[in-house]
């Protein structure tokens, strides 16, 4: 009985096999290009990797001020692998002070030459930058324009959204554009009022002086 069933089985695979068009021996026939269904012969596209934060290759900018008090940006190719390095090497370029032909546009800092910055942590998008400064500038340094300049060109480097500053290691209050001081972080938005040329003074208009009707002369 058992070598029955054995048989009958392998008969019905045979038949199964058949049915199915699966070759069970000979040579493999060849399947033309033109057979194959649209799309199933082209190789998969290669996923194209999304860019890093880190990776990203968008200008930064260090402000000066202009003549009309405005705190306005100029472009500058930064150098550095990681944030934080981009970040070191644009506050450098800040305290150096502007370029011979930005200064002949009449741009200039509220920083003065001495001045030092330099990134003392990073955390969840906020820098901490350190100022080093003789204390006779000091009260230069903690300008309203002065630190909208450290403000805006720090978060002109992409990633970096707000600032916190230190004075010699020590965390300073900072002011904002309407007086107020603060400690807590400091973003481009706090400061984009600083760059708006401030409104120039209409001079009043000249009185005319009244002018008298002379007199008519007597009759001879």
């Amino acid at each position: 009985m058992t070598g029955r069933r054995a048989g009958l089985l392998a008969v019905v695979l045979g038949v199964l096999l058949a049915g199915c068009g699966v070759p069970t021996g000979g040579t493999p026939n060849r399947i033309e290009p033109t057979d194959i269904p649209y799309g199933l012969a082209s190789p998969s596209p290669t996923a194209t990797p999304t860019p890093s934060a880190e990776a990203t290759t968008d200008p930064s900018r260090v402000y000066w001020v202009s003549a009309e008090d405005a705190v306005v940006p100029r472009v500058r190719e930064v150098s550095g692998s990681t944030r934080r390095e981009r970040l070191a090497f644009l506050l450098e370029q800040l305290a150096a002070g502007p370029s011979r032909a930005e200064r002949d546009e009449q741009l200039y800092s509220l920083l003065p030459p001495e001045v030092r910055l330099s990134v003392t942590g990073f955390d969840d998008g906020t820098a901490t930058i350190d100022l080093q400064v003789q204390d006779q500038a000091l009260s230069v340094v903690a300008g309203r324009r002065a630190v909208a300049q450290i403000v805006l060109t720090a978060t002109s480097v992409p990633g970096v959204e707000a600032v916190l500053l230190e004075l010699a290691g020590e965390p300073i209050e900072a002011p904002l554009p309407a007086g107020a001081l603060t400690a807590g972080p400091l973003t481009a938005q706090d400061y984009a009022v600083a760059t708006t040329p401030s409104p120039t003074a209409v001079p009043a208009p000249t009185a005319v002086p009244e002018v008298s009707p002379v007199p008519a002369a007597p009759p001879s």
